[in-house]
């Protein structure tokens, strides 16, 4: 198999391990909120003092931090190993000038920031959700029980799409950027074929496009396309193509 699909097989298997590790820490993260709600104060069996309510939030905030966020630092911490992975891949094909460490680290942070704003909307999600039904007088067994919806759901979901998304683009932006240092002006369109792949990508599959090319294509719509500059959303939403520099003199 090509160096190219071989390193975008790899990506893909990172994901699915980091998938797993951040959805182990959404269950701990879920327990531990749980565990905090079993502290309030109850009359009659009905949440009802607004004022722990209120508190209640910075220790949301707390556990997401430690739970969520840390677990979040650890995959992307392990970035650095994708860019060099990336840069070994690059050099089978060329010789391509290496990046600037501080740029990887500048993709590492702006990447932990998309996490981060997950986890500010989550927070909010529950914080709001605790409020509310402490206002109500919610029964306890039924707080537990809306709560856990939103942490099952909204964070689960979005957060699972990020951990592979998240690490697709950090590595478009590896190859993009060493690309464009080193000269190249067309991109080969790399990837594997799976029975969820879109018509879209299958279409364009291990064909090669200049700049212009790519932004004719990309100027037109499909689902799950996902905005922003095509070289880094590729085909959009869990997409599993990446784009590989080429230079002419390549076979």
């Amino acid at each position: 198999m090509a160096e190219d699909v071989d390193h975008v097989e790899e990506l893909a298997r990172i994901a699915k391990l980091n998938q797993e590790r951040l959805a182990a820490a959404l269950v701990t993260l879920e327990d531990r909120i749980t565990d905090l709600l079993a502290e309030a104060p109850l009359m009659d069996g009905q949440l009802f003092d607004l004022e722990w309510a209120i508190q209640a939030r910075s220790e949301i905030r707390k556990i997401v931090e430690e739970e969520y966020l840390t677990a979040v630092d650890g995959i992307i911490r392990e970035y650095q190993g994708v860019a060099l992975s990336a840069t070994e891949m690059l050099t089978s094909y060329g010789a391509f000038t290496k990046l600037d460490p501080r740029i990887i680290n500048q993709l590492q942070s702006l990447q932990f920031q998309g996490f981060q704003d997950i986890g500010s909307e989550y927070l909010d999600a529950i914080a709001k959700e605790v409020y509310q039904n402490t206002l109500t007088g919610r029964a306890f067994a039924e707080s537990v029980k809306t709560i856990k919806a939103v942490s099952g759901g909204r964070l689960a979901k979005y957060a699972n799409q990020q951990v592979h998304d998240s690490l697709m683009q950090f590595d478009a932006s590896i190859n993009i950027a060493i690309g464009k240092e080193s000269g190249a002006t067309k991109w080969k369109y790399v990837g594997r074929i799976i029975e969820t792949t879109r018509p879209f990508c299958r279409r364009h599959e291990g064909n090669t496009f200049t700049n212009e090319e790519i932004e004719e294509l990309w100027a037109g719509d499909w689902a799950g396309k996902a905005s922003g500059d095509p070289f880094i959303v590729r085909g959009g939403y869990n997409c599993g193509h990446q784009f590989r520099p080429v230079f002419d003199e390549e076979s």
